[in-house]
């Protein structure tokens, strides 16, 4: 038998999924990670707490499984990001294996599989993986400071200006301001509150919910929607372009921005524009799925050298 947990790591929050011997048993949710700290003991808390959430110590024990790996895709993941300290760092002695990957490797695994292809995954961040028969490109998910380029953050952070250049009198009026004061009230405030939350990113992303109800009504933030979605279009274009993908190659679009109609009806007449044969693969898995799929990633794939792995 064999028992796995599979955690998907993001900056608004995480996913994690106990599956054994193949069948899903309970899934639960957790704290998320924030890529200013230091990632390992971040990941080795969630990895606890996963465990023990999903009682996979005692479910395992109860079905006399031997080992338990955890697979994790995280964001804020780069090369230097060890899974022998990670793992040494996880308290619970059920934990005998750790595998180990970019949450844009996991998102791409649990829209497309290990077919080649694209898929941009936009949440609070964004990534954006293309994969080929021998090349792998990741276009942007440089982080809110640098880039995510149609992100939630990047959406959130965008109504928030034009709000502001809106009070100033440098911008247009936009039923935006509404959203926004509902919680600061009083706006030359604002900006001070903000900078000093440690939970920032994920509190200027909630505005990208604003930005989607009010796209098609309010010109600001269906101007926003436009450029998001444009962003991204131009993030797996390019990335397709540098694996020299087929012209034909499927591209899936995951993450909650996408639930904008006006963005992601954008997004698809931008790649159409751009790669006209593309195939936009509809209702494709997320990363969570990628996760449980990792300890069955073949050998041979052009992923397989993103993924690393511990035991203990």
């Amino acid at each position: 038998m064999t028992a796995l947990v599979g955690i998907d790591c993001g900056q608004t929050g995480s996913r994690a999924r106990l599956v054994v011997d193949g069948r899903t048993l309970c899934e639960s949710e957790h704290d998320p990670v924030y890529t200013h700290g230091s990632l390992e003991p971040q990941l080795a808390r969630i990895i606890d707490g996963a465990v023990a959430g999903l009682g996979a110590s005692d479910r395992t024990a109860d079905a006399d499984v031997p080992d338990l790996t955890v697979a994790v895709g995280s964001s804020g993941l780069s090369e230097e990001i060890s899974a022998d300290l990670v793992l040494s760092l996880v308290v619970s002695p059920a934990v005998t294996g750790l595998i180990l990957a970019h949450d844009s490797v996991t998102s791409y695994l649990g829209a497309l599989g290990p077919e080649p292809g694209a898929v941009v995954a936009a949440g609070t961040g964004v990534v954006t993986l293309a994969v080929g028969s021998r090349k792998v490109a990741r276009v942007d998910g440089w982080g809110y400071l640098f880039g995510d380029a149609g992100s939630g953050y990047w959406i959130g952070r965008r109504a928030i200006e034009a709000v502001l250049r809106a009070y100033d009198g440098r911008g247009p009026a936009t039923d935006l301001t509404d959203r926004v004061t509902a919680e600061f009230p009083h706006l030359p405030k604002l900006y001070l509150e903000v900078q000093a939350d440690p939970q920032k990113v994920s509190r200027v992303a909630r505005y990208a919910r604003d930005v989607a109800e009010l796209a098609g009504s309010d010109p600001v933030a269906t101007a926003i929607s436009h450029d998001a979605g444009r962003a991204l279009a131009e993030s797996v274009a390019t990335g397709l372009r540098m694996v020299d993908a087929d012209p034909d190659a499927p591209v899936a679009r995951i993450g909650n921005v996408f639930r904008s109609e006006v963005l992601r009806e954008t997004f698809d007449e931008s790649l159409r524009s751009a790669v006209p044969d593309a195939v936009l693969v509809e209702n494709p898995g997320a990363g969570l799925d990628g996760a449980v799929t990792l300890a069955g990633l073949p050998e041979g794939s052009p992923l397989a050298a993103s993924v690393t792995a511990a035991r203990r």
